[in-house]
């Protein structure tokens, strides 16, 4: 692996990292910048193109999701698999779970494209695929479908 090589990886993990503490604190300012501007977020019921789609679709289930009172989320990172295409190109495919107040919430992996852009590394697409969740999350379409179904309608997704 050369130097340049390793620097990217970490530009990465950088990027993984910035998404998970800001989402996780409701820094919508510092994680939208991880998107490139035609990047893709999506999930298991919605598909969001463009840095102000993707913020509007995040606050509007955020804000359904807390109803008024914030509530805990906090996402840990697990094993990280990074595979470089080329100097400006790297597929991602990350472990997570999520700890609310039931406790364990929700598990499963993001799978992520990247590009490098004015030097930094940026999600092109990022896919969020929910592998298991308790019974007891609220943060889940099974949870409350009608706030997944308001965001991808508010969103325009």
């Amino acid at each position: 692996m050369t130097l340049d090589e390793m620097l990217a990886r970490e530009g990465i993990r950088k990027t993984l990292a910035q998404y998970t503490d800001a989402g996780d604190n409701g820094r919508y300012e510092d994680l939208i910048p991880c998107y490139a501007d035609d990047g893709i977020f999506e999930i298991a019921t919605g598909r969001w193109q463009g840095r102000d789609a993707i913020e509007k679709a995040l606050r509007t289930l955020r804000a359904a999701r807390d109803a008024g009172t914030p509530l805990l989320q906090r996402h840990h990172l697990g094993t990280c698999f990074i595979d470089m295409e080329d100097e400006t190109h790297a597929r991602a495919i990350t472990y997570f779970t999520v700890i609310s107040q039931c406790g364990l919430d929700h598990a499963g992996r993001y799978i992520d494209r990247l590009i490098k852009r004015d030097g930094r590394w940026q999600f092109a697409h990022r896919n969020v695929v929910v592998e298991w969740r308790n019974s007891d999350s609220g943060f889940l379409p099974s949870a409350d479908a009608n706030l997944w179904e308001k965001a991808a309608a508010t969103a325009g997704a």
